[in-house]
């Protein structure tokens, strides 16, 4: 080649490497590997060497292959190569694997038959074929009989996952074979001790994993069987029918064996099984091949950390002469950064021990780490915005300052706290936006569209804050709704509106107007020019441009991109049908992504771990460093199938899994990062730190424990700000529960939540009941037939008649044929050993449900006395009729003691306070005949042995006392209206999203 003005940046660029970066130039020939931790020039090394390659060689630069892993990852890699051979960049191959699987199609279409007589299946339609398989009467274990649904996403993740890693279902069958012969070597029955007999916990775990498995297997088999007879594809058979091709195509093969010459592959920890086979395949034609991957096993974040360990050690096992080069120098962060990221992920001994290299500082001469701690999560986020202007106002450029979190809801908040300190800010998060309030707000208007009489969706609807409707005006318009008169009713009546006392009736009837002129327009108009009207007439997409016109355009424009897209692609022809593919996509958690906004490149960053890599910032911040963000918790293993070839343990291990994660967002620093946490959370829930900070060296941190900064807050004062500010009449709370009063029920959302109490009995939230509940209600009028023919007869009905009755109410219910079905069955398999349980215990004397109406004095002038109402399944008597126990029934799963007491960590004692509830009333009564303090909780359903299990309870007068005391509590802070700055606990109440809404009023 003739020297040129690329040569002399070749020349220049290669001069300012260090030792081991030019030996992996120079490694031009055989299998080389190279471990390239963060900043130790990776993509430098890779674009010099393919220049090297052609410098060196007569190979021409179509015939060098360089795979990498992401689309951002090709794209760098080209730019980058550009200035050291110029235009021959663009024809050096570089591809993503599935790229290059594209290629591969094109060029050589007779391979791939699946592929070229087929076209991509998309999400609904894989819903669609796994639950014709799970429904056709074969699966079992995968079928639960509560939730028949329950694992298809979790179904269509692992058929993908078993592609990725080229496990077919040959494959899985001889892994199942494995597992079994395992499970011969297991003792399968306690031999002494006080489970002596029964069958030992280990092997019934592992036997109940083959039978998932093998009902895996069967899925697999006949889901791939549906794809090929429809004509089908999945994303991931484009690399399996390119493994398949290269396997069989011997032409193929040969064709592509002698044009590459040289092979690349960068990210190499990431890449999963098949396009191993792909690497595998390519170069198997020498036993030596030009074979060079780069990768750093500390970044696997997109594969969890046994299957990255695999692709280091089977290269070395694949190509026993392969050159190894280790890269150490780093220059990107100074040596306390990278001190502190690799105390994270240090290992003594084992495999990893030879792949977890310390980098040693090159470039950057001082850092610091600090770690903060926080009292509360609100006090966290304030000195977060704070420090962040900080760094802005010592000079230090805002694209050079991130902060990096865990999760895309994160993102979205920590970004708007920013925002509201005037930074700009550029949020990084392609999340799903079905989980945004935006997309919420348009589902519930196009419902409210769609479904005649859909109460549920115009009540949301109503919330939006862009009707210009005043808070008191919904909660006359909401507490006013009964049997008689419903939400629709009363919003279509100026009439009814101005009775109420509606302050602003033109904004209420504008409601009415948008929803009945869209259903109008949607006559002959498609869904997507329906929508349209919805968002302007509304005044939505007037107030999202308002107030936060990046973000609203985002997700608005990615709805609207995918409306015309069922429209065009699926040829969906009205807005219920949209609604339909929206609501599937939402009940299988199918995400919706939608890219970010890039709105300035000079902005402070905001974004996940995942999207930090390859990125580099002077300053970074890592807050909510918190065990339940940091720890793989949510994560849950479904299914256990070991993947991998190289006999190690190929399950997940979940926190090195967010050990690497948080390695990736640490060592993005290149002078000062900050680490954070706090012990409580906005909703008031207790935090701990990530286990992972307990592995960091600490001599090695500053702690801010008590840090300067944080003395200047009032944390009181921030608390405040987070709190909600709605305004609300207290006379008309007052009067709704002087009407009302309290039911167990109703107290019990209380106690949970007040915002559940609100919504639930206060504005009385239209909802559709859920499956189960649909089924206790028929399984509760149920029993109270069979218990009123006792009283009245003495003698318990048949079998025949009780399954007539059930029929008659599960009959009056909105239910499908095949749903109708199911629950008959499930009923009369419960109720037919109820039955047996009644014939032997059911006294002679009972009473079916009765209601019980009584007032208790509360000593508050504004309220009184406050009504108790009651509902008692079963009054137990003795021979002179006076009560001796409360029977109340329920259906689902029986519980402990524990857990009806409220002595386990997921529960809260509802169960016993209804108890007590009744008690209470029944000590209001007046009546001596029902004094009684004896309750029971009686589950309808057997357990797994087939037994009934009944719990009784003596509730005491302390407890009864306890209970009154919480109720008059609970009606003072009603009536003040004080339960209205109680911050929303998502993880207690499903309604905070719209209490958002009710805050911005």
């Amino acid at each position: 080649m003739t020297q040129t003005k690329s040569d002399a940046a070749f020349k220049e660029a290669y001069s300012r490497l260090n030792l081991e970066q030019k030996e992996a130039v120079d490694s031009i020939e055989g299998p080389v590997m190279v471990i390239a931790g963060p900043g130790t020039g990776k993509t430098q090394i890779l674009t010099l060497r393919i220049a090297n390659i052609l410098m060196q060689t007569d190979t021409v630069p179509s015939s060098i292959l360089a795979l990498t892993f992401t689309e951002s990852g090709a794209k760098a890699m080209r730019e980058r190569l550009r200035q050291y051979i110029g235009a021959t960049a663009y024809q050096v191959p570089i591809y993503t694997f599935h790229g290059f699987a594209q290629k591969l199609i094109s060029e050589y279409p007779d391979a791939y038959e699946r592929v070229i007589g087929g076209r991509p299946i998309n999400d609904l339609e894989k819903i669609n074929n796994l639950e014709t398989i799970i429904n056709s009467g074969e699966v079992k274990i995968l079928r639960p009989f509560g939730n028949p649904a329950y694992y298809v996403p979790h179904l269509l993740r692992i058929i993908g996952k078993l592609k990725q890693e080229y496990l077919t279902p040959n494959h899985l069958v001889k892994i199942i074979e494995q597992q079994a012969t395992t499970l011969l070597d297991v003792e399968k029955i306690h031999q002494k001790g006080a489970h002596k007999g029964k069958i030992r916990g280990e092997y019934s775990k592992l036997e109940k994993n083959i039978e998932k498995n093998r009902e895996l297997l069967l899925i697999y088999r006949q889901y791939e069987a549906l794809l090929i007879d429809q004509k089908f594809y999945d994303f991931e058979d484009m690399i399996v029918e390119t493994v398949k091709a290269l396997s069989t195509n011997e032409v193929m093969l040969r064709d592509l064996q002698e044009n590459y010459q040289y092979i690349l592959a960068d990210e190499h920890q990431d890449v999963n099984g098949s396009q191993n086979k792909i690497l595998e395949l390519l170069s198997s034609f020498h036993q030596n091949p030009n074979l060079f991957v780069v990768g750093d096993e500390k970044q696997a974040i997109y594969r969890f950390q046994g299957a990255s360990l695999e692709n280091f050690l089977y290269f070395t096992e694949q190509y026993p002469n392969t050159k190894v080069i280790s890269l150490e120098k780093n220059y990107r962060s100074g040596q306390t950064i990278l001190d502190v990221a690799h105390s994270l992920v240090e290992v003594t001994e084992g495999h990893l021990k030879d792949l977890r290299i310390p980098l040693k500082a090159a470039a950057v001469t001082e850092a610091k780490v600090y770690q903060h701690n926080f009292n509360h999560q609100v006090i966290e986020d304030t000195w977060l915005t704070e420090a962040v202007l900080e760094q802005v106002k010592t000079g230090i450029p805002e694209n050079e300052i991130a902060v990096i979190v865990r999760t895309n809801r994160e993102v979205e908040q920590i970004a708007t706290l920013l925002r509201k300190q005037g930074l700009a800010v550029t949020a990084t998060a392609d999340g799903d936006i079905l989980k945004h309030p935006i997309t919420h707000t348009v589902l519930n208007l196009i419902k409210a569209v769609t479904v005649d009489k859909n109460e549920a969706a115009l009540f949301a609807v109503l919330h939006g804050i862009y009707w210009g409707i005043d808070t008191n005006d919904l909660v006359k318009l909401f507490s006013a709704q009964s049997y008689d008169y419903s939400l629709w009713q009363l919003l279509s009546s100026e009439q009814e509106l101005k009775d109420l006392g509606v302050d602003n009736v033109a904004a209420l009837i504008n409601v009415v107007r948008v929803i009945e002129g869209a259903r109008q327009l949607e006559v002959h108009e498609p869904p997507h020019r329906v929508l349209e009207f919805i968002l302007q007439e509304s005044g939505l997409l007037e107030y999202l441009i308002k107030f936060d016109a990046f973000e609203g355009t985002r997700v608005v424009r990615r709805l609207y991109d995918e409306i015309e897209s069922l429209v065009l692609r699926e040829g969906a022809s009205s807005l219920k049908e949209v609604a339909f593919s929206f609501a599937t996509r939402i009940s299988y958690g199918l995400p919706l992504n939608a890219p970010c906004v890039v709105t300035d490149t000079k902005a402070v960053q905001v974004m996940t771990a995942h999207k930090s890599k390859g990125l580099e910032f002077s300053v970074v911040f890592v807050p909510h460093a918190t065990e339940s963000g940091w720890s793989g918790a949510n994560k849950k293993k479904y299914f256990d199938i070991p993947f991998g070839q190289s006999g190690l343990n190929m399950t997940p291990d979940f926190i090195e899994d967010e050990r690497r994660l948080l390695y990736v967002a640490m060592t993005r620093a290149k002078t000062v990062m900050h680490i954070s946490f706090s012990v409580m959370n906005a909703e008031g829930r207790e935090l701990s730190a990530t286990r992972l900070l307990s592995d960091i060296d600490s001599s090695l941190i500053l702690d801010c424990t008590v840090d300067e900064q944080t003395d200047n807050f009032d944390p009181l004062a921030s608390l405040l700000k987070r709190s909600p500010n709605i305004k609300i009449d207290n006379k008309l709370l007052t009067r709704l529960l002087a009407e009302r009063g309290f039911s167990a029920t109703s107290l019990n959302n209380y106690l949970r939540s007040p915002w559940d109490y609100f919504y639930r009995n206060v504005l009385r939230v239209p909802e559709t009941q859920a499956s189960h509940m649909q089924f206790g209600t028929a399984i509760h009028n149920t029993l109270e037939y069979i218990t009123r023919v006792h009283t009245s007869g003495g003698q318990l009905p048949s079998i025949s008649v009780i399954k007539k009755k059930l029929e008659q109410e599960l009959g009056r219910l909105p239910l499908g044929k095949e749903e109708y079905s199911r629950l008959l069955e499930k009923g009369l398999e419960s109720l037919v050993v109820y039955l047996e349980h009644l014939t032997k215990h059911l006294p002679k004397n009972t009473k079916e449900e009765m209601k019980f109406r009584v007032l208790l004095p509360t000593g508050i002038p504004e309220l009184p006395e406050v009504i108790l109402t009651g509902k008692f399944d079963r009054l137990d008597l003795d021979e002179n009729g006076f009560v001796t126990r409360v029977v109340d029934y329920k259906t689902g799963k029986s519980k402990s003691r524990k857990v009806i007491e409220g002595e386990t960590k997921d529960s809260d004692g509802a169960y016993k306070r209804q108890l007590t509830f009744y008690a209470l009333i029944l000590t209001l009564y007046g009546d001596e005949r029902y004094l009684c303090n004896e309750g029971v909780l009686s589950f309808v359903e057997p357990d797994t042995k087939g037994v009934i299990k009944e719990e009784c309870f003596q509730i005491t007068e302390e407890e009864i006392s306890a209970l009154k005391v919480t109720i008059i509590e609970s009606v003072r802070d009603i009536v003040s209206g004080s339960f209205l700055t109680i911050p929303c606990n998502p993880e207690k109440s499903s309604y905070c999203d719209l209490v958002e809404h009710l805050n911005k009023k």
